[in-house]
């Protein structure tokens, strides 16, 4: 990469570089929306089928982004540029990485900056002794708080911004090096917990076992828009990632597989430990997206020693979801910084105030900006749905087709090399050249039907 970039660095160590991958990846979305996405999805068929859709889907592209980043080494816009030539259409994958990686921080750290909130609330027992409706009113009235709301998203963005100004090792890597452990750490402990809760392993049997009745059209859209949500791809992240490799000591087949099923491990995991409280205390596991707000407070204070499990709970899911903010914040900044040759420092300062002023329609949605609703969605939905159902599966399709007719002899030679436990085999191109891409059109159009049938 440039110096204005990386300033000349590249991972410290493979650990480094597989841990702030994974920390990217996972995110709020494999311990937040995944488990109330199997909830609301009738539990093990809805796993199931996320589980072969990463395989098939989000592993190819991931694999495709790295290769694609370490080739250039370069981030996203300048890496395709140096591939297609600075006019060529095919450039529209950094700029559309970088949109999604802008409009996603944008709604994302108003989530994680709640989360960050409600770390310190179960630590000091502030919920304790509430009843579920009070917890769960407690939480709206939280999202008209206007104060309390700029005051934790501009603490993030602030903190976000010093580990980022930091570089590569010293600020992305060093941070993840501690949050992702910690994360696997904490959930295995919650995990355990919650098998040892009496009826716990209802839970567990009930996530894992298939009901084959509910399989249709709209749960498999659901499980691919989530595998898109978990895996981080097509954002732009992933190639400035890999424009930081070294391309002789880097196993790239080997690197995105153990990126995308750790992050399905850690959303297993999460889905035991929430599922085996549940049902331990006879809650509804259908909640939606108020569960880890709203449900899950009220089971671990009612539960001996809830002040702890539950700090520990929103510790984890504060490290799964600033280590994927940070991810984001690194994609967006190097792609800036490379695409119109500035420092990493004024790029950061740039996005920061982009992202920020960004923020203000999600900050603002339950309050002064309530009434305003674009294709008649309520501005954090919006947000929402321009970033995972617009630009993030353009960038997707592209990503694969390129790699498929304009890449491919290039590609396979790169991504094999230095591989030393498997190779991508050369029929892959067969799934790059049609089938990814047409199952991720039918998502794209199916979601945004959704949304207005």
């Amino acid at each position: 990469m440039s110096e204005q970039t990386a300033q000349n660095e590249g991972w410290g160590s493979a650990l480094g570089f597989i841990l702030t991958s994974i920390g990217y990846a996972v995110g709020v979305g494999a311990i937040w929306k995944f488990p109330y996405m199997i909830g609301m999805n009738g539990g093990g068929v809805f796993l199931l089928i996320c589980f072969i859709l990463m395989v098939i889907v989000a592993m190819p592209l991931c694999w495709a982004e790295l290769t694609l980043g370490r080739y250039t080494q370069s981030s996203a816009i300048v890496g395709m540029r140096q591939l297609t030539g600075k006019g060529s259409p095919w450039v529209l994958i950094g700029w559309l990485g970088l949109a999604t990686c802008t409009i996603m921080i944008s709604y994302y750290i108003t989530i994680v900056s709640d989360v960050m909130f409600y770390v310190f609330k179960f630590a000091s027992g502030g919920l304790k002794g509430m009843s579920i409706e009070e917890i769960s009113q407690y939480y709206v009235n939280l999202q008209m708080n206007m104060p309390y709301k700029f005051i934790t998203v501009i603490i993030l963005y602030v903190l976000t911004f010093i580990v980022i100004m930091g570089g590569v090792q010293a600020g992305l890597e060093r941070v993840n090096k501690v949050l992702i452990p910690g994360l696997f750490l904490f959930l295995v402990i919650l995990a355990v917990r919650g098998l040892m809760l009496p009826g716990g392993i209802e839970g567990v049997k009930w996530m894992f076992t298939p009901n084959w009745s509910l399989l249709d059209g709209s749960l498999i859209m659901a499980a691919l828009n989530q595998c898109f949500f978990l895996a981080g791809v097509a954002m732009g992240s992933m190639f400035s990632f890999g424009g930081y490799l070294n391309k002789d000591e880097s196993d790239i087949p080997f690197s995105g597989t153990i990126i995308i099923m750790s992050n399905l491990v850690v959303a297993v995991l999460a889905g035991i430990a929430i599922f085996t409280s549940l049902f331990a205390y006879n809650m509804d596991v259908s909640s939606g997206s108020g569960l880890v707000f709203q449900t899950l407070p009220y089971v671990f204070y009612d539960m001996s020693g809830g002040i702890i499990w539950g700090t520990l709970f929103m510790l984890l899911l504060f490290a799964a979801g600033w280590s994927s903010v940070l991810g984001l914040y690194e994609g967006a900044a190097s792609i800036v910084s490379e695409a119109f040759s500035i420092t990493r420092k004024k790029a950061l300062a740039i996005m920061t105030v982009i992202m920020f002023v960004l923020s203000l329609p999600t900050i603002l949605s339950t309050t002064v900006w309530a009434n305003v609703r674009p294709l008649g969605m309520d501005l954090f939905t919006f947000m929402d749905f321009l970033a995972m159902l617009v630009t993030l599966p353009i960038g997707g399709i592209l990503i694969s087709l390129f790699v498929a007719t304009k890449f491919w002899d290039r590609y396979l030679e790169h991504a094999n090399h230095g591989a030393k436990y498997f190779r991508l085999p050369r029929v892959l191109r067969v799934w790059y050249i049609a089938l990814l891409p047409a199952v991720t059109l039918i998502v794209m159009i199916m979601g945004i039907r959704g949304y207005f049938v």
